[in-house]
């Protein structure tokens, strides 16, 4: 599929073990960091909106309700940020690879969106605990987590391979990412809600991708419905479109890459 074959996802799954190996090479605790950060980040934004600001969901009696709704959508973008984040400094990050050894690079931003695979899982269990904490129920709708999962990986992938390749010849674009994802981030009604947008930015975020994405989470977790079944097919339709291009067009740069790395 694509062009790989099962060989491949062997690499893959090698590359992935690399990347977390050598992002906490020389520190003492390894990759038990890979844990703490995202788990302290998601600590630090329960305590400051449900101790320090106690910012409330309408209805609510507690702030603990707005948390679970906050991290809801805000663990599983911190886990694409990091995706696309490695997966962006892939290639320039494997410059003595991509130059000495014969494989297929297109794996690298793949392997590299990987990465958010752990910050989700920690995100994802900081979540459980809170909704058992609360007291709320799971039901049958958590199935369909893999569902979006799946694609929120399918797009990092697809993002990550586009940009991979165009940061081998603009460096730019790694010192920018960061920005550019924050600024995309308090776009997408992740710290408030859809309904409290204006009308023209409502209109807006039903074709983000990213608000798909998290509402795809919320309707799971909290409101213990199916999600939005045509929002998350025009996230899978968009990913495979992305990508499929951006594949095609990296294959035809990949031969630059000694030249430019």
């Amino acid at each position: 599929m694509f062009g790989f074959n099962r060989h491949d996802v062997r690499l893959l799954l090698n590359l992935f073990k690399m990347n977390i190996r050598d992002r906490y090479l020389g520190s003492s605790l390894g990759s038990f960091w890979a844990v703490t950060n995202p788990l302290f980040m998601l600590g630090l934004y329960t305590y400051v909106f449900g101790f320090v600001f106690k910012v409330k969901l309408p209805g609510a009696d507690t702030t603990l309700a707005y948390v679970i709704w906050l991290i809801s959508g805000y663990g599983p973008w911190i886990a694409l940020q990091e995706s696309i984040m490695a997966s962006t400094t892939s290639v320039v990050g494997a410059s003595g690879m991509v130059k000495n050894m014969a494989f297929k690079t297109e794996l690298l931003p793949i392997a590299g969106t990987l990465v958010g695979v752990i910050n989700l899982a920690v995100s994802l269990s900081f979540l459980f605990v809170l909704l058992l904490w609360s007291g709320a129920s799971i039901t049958w709708h958590v199935l369909l987590l893999p569902v979006v999962v799946v694609l929120q990986f399918s797009f990092a992938a697809a993002i990550g391979i586009w940009l991979s390749a165009i940061a081998v010849f603009i460096r730019d674009v790694i010192q920018i990412l960061p920005t550019v994802l924050t600024a995309i981030m308090f776009m997408t009604p992740i710290f408030y809600s859809f309904e409290s947008m204006p009308k023209f930015a409502q209109s807006m975020s039903v074709v983000n991708p990213l608000y798909q994405i998290a509402d795809g989470y919320r309707a799971i977790l909290l409101e213990h419905r199916v999600p939005n079944l045509s929002g998350l097919l025009y996230v899978g339709l968009l990913s495979l479109g992305m990508f499929y291009f951006g594949l095609i067009a990296f294959r035809r740069a990949k031969g630059y890459f000694d030249s430019a790395i």
